[in-house]
């Protein structure tokens, strides 16, 4: 083994001293070093999904008519490979905590095109907690652990809710198990939430949203069940991913997209609003191609820890949209990953593209290529490149989202969505939530159930039964066993 200059190390186990008993000489330069790198060897965890897994695979095109939507090349004819990097993760969950806990998956990939990377950014959810970036960092603040205590809190996630009531929709499946608390990586649909824009040779620009469809289909653990795991194996999805592709059982996803005419999204009120869905009986997925996981990363810093995301990651053909949250997060995940880990992450080689054009940028923390400034400075631009142009519908300002606060925005894709459940489903996304609610205050409780009345009143009444009256009912027996050691440490205070 060697020094990081490839000096050779004489010896590993023992420090140089002075004497058997004697301090440390600073001239053991394989310690001094050794201990600096240790200090510095993890980067600041990512604020959202910091626990995650990672694997490479491909994308093939499988739809022979892309061209008509999109004038991308990984779209160009059916067949077609594209390697890739996916990273799929908790949201409000924390390295080193059971991934089975209730909670939003990411499901991130970046496609290595011959135009360059292709970020895509999704999560096993079809509509996000907040519409406007202005509010989004209250949106992940009130559903991660409560920063006073350090403890999970869902009275300040059901505040949130009630202060933002477009919120609830996402809530729903928050509090339901095939969402809340997938079975697996490979078992779980994903979607991209926000609208992005596709546009053709001629300029052509439709409106878009991703999804992705599991193969494996999508299931998820009751919450008995995934607490029950998270103690006996808190690495479960991480290693059902992990084996899966060791024993050559591929996960495949389809990717699929629905088109919205470009002046249908400026009088539609679902358009850019991503806590709601677009009906797939107006707006049918149509299939682009399919997604295959089959290759382990080998260092897991360097590949999964290191990968970086961002929505701003567009090859042309792919746009954007006014959609707000979207807006605002091509400025927040670029300005993540300059924080975490430096101007130059993306000569980090998962983050890397496979094109390597030349650009503007010189020097700086971790640059690793030698460039010469001169021709640096004699860079061309490509104008056949250039996006169409961009609608805008009036002067800038402060405007709510159409028919912001109705009870139409706050209520009606909700409604929906239980409606469509099971009666199965009914009951554990009632029980679930009743749950939750008895480790709140009586006048917050209260609010809740009031609010999801206007939802249905079945819920309502069920969620109600079941936190209070029938307390008992929704505890486990490692549940019970906690209360009776927080009775018995904890004497004067009242478990919730």
């Amino acid at each position: 083994m060697g020094r990081a200059a490839g000096c050779p190390v004489s010896h590993n186990k023992n420090s140089l001293t002075a004497g058997p008993h004697g301090p440390t000489l600073l001239q053991d330069v394989a310690l001094i070093e050794k201990l600096q790198h240790f200090d510095r060897e993890t980067t600041p965890p990512r604020n959202v999904h910091p626990l995650g897994s990672g694997a490479y695979g491909t994308f093939t095109c499988t739809n022979p008519d892309m061209a008509k939507y999109c004038r991308a090349d990984l779209f160009s004819k059916a067949g077609l490979k594209t390697d890739l990097v996916a990273r799929l993760s908790g949201t409000f969950t924390k390295q080193g905590e059971a991934e089975t806990i209730r909670d939003v998956r990411g499901f991130a990939l970046k496609f290595y095109t011959s135009q360059g990377n292709w970020d895509l950014m999704c999560i096993n959810m079809p509509v996000f907690n907040c519409r406007d970036a202005k509010i989004g960092p209250e949106a992940i603040h009130n559903f991660k652990r409560d920063p006073r205590t350090d403890e999970w809190n869902p009275e300040t996630t059901w505040k949130f809710v009630l202060q933002h009531r477009e919120a609830l929709h996402q809530a729903l499946m928050l509090y339901s198990d095939r969402e809340g608390t997938p079975l697996s990586y490979r078992m779980m649909h994903a979607y991209a939430c926000n609208t992005y824009s596709f546009y053709n040779e001629a300029g052509k620009r439709v409106w878009i949203k991703f999804h992705l469809r599991s193969e494996q289909g999508a299931a998820g653990f009751n919450a008995q069940e995934a607490k029950l795991i998270a103690g006996i194996d808190p690495d479960w999805l991480k290693r059902d991913l992990r084996q899966a592709i060791e024993s050559k059982k591929f996960p495949r996803w389809t990717l699929c997209f629905q088109v919205m005419e470009e002046a249908q999204g400026f009088q539609r009120a679902e358009a850019f609003d991503c806590t709601k869905v677009w009906k797939h009986s107006e707006f049918p997925l149509i299939e682009a191609g399919v997604i295959e996981l089959n290759r382990l990363p080998i260092d897991y810093f360097a590949e999964v820890e290191q990968v970086a995301f961002s929505p701003s990651n567009v090859v042309p053909g792919i746009g954007f949209s006014p959609d707000k949250l979207l807006q605002g997060r091509l400025f927040i995940y670029p300005d993540t990953q300059f924080h975490r880990l430096g101007p130059n992450y993306f000569l980090i080689p998962v983050n890397r593209p496979r094109n390597q054009l030349p650009t503007q940028y010189l020097a700086g923390q971790h640059q690793s290529t030698i460039r010469d400034p001169v021709l640096v400075n004699a860079l061309v631009d490509t104008p056949s490149l250039l996006e169409p142009n961009f609608p805008t519908d009036g002067p800038a300002y402060v405007y709510d989202i159409p028919n912001e606060g109705s009870d139409e925005d706050y209520y009606g894709q909700a409604r929906e969505c239980y409606g469509i459940l099971s009666d199965k489903d009914k009951q554990a996304l009632a029980i679930n939530i009743a749950q939750s609610l008895c480790k709140i205050s009586e006048e917050t409780k209260f609010q809740v159930c009031e609010m999801l009345a206007n939802v249905n009143q079945g819920l309502a009444d069920t969620v109600v039964l079941n936190s209070t009256q029938n307390k008992s009912k929704l505890v486990t027996p490692n549940e019970k066993l906690w209360f009776q050691l927080h009775s018995k440490l904890h004497p004067d205070v009242t478990s919730a």
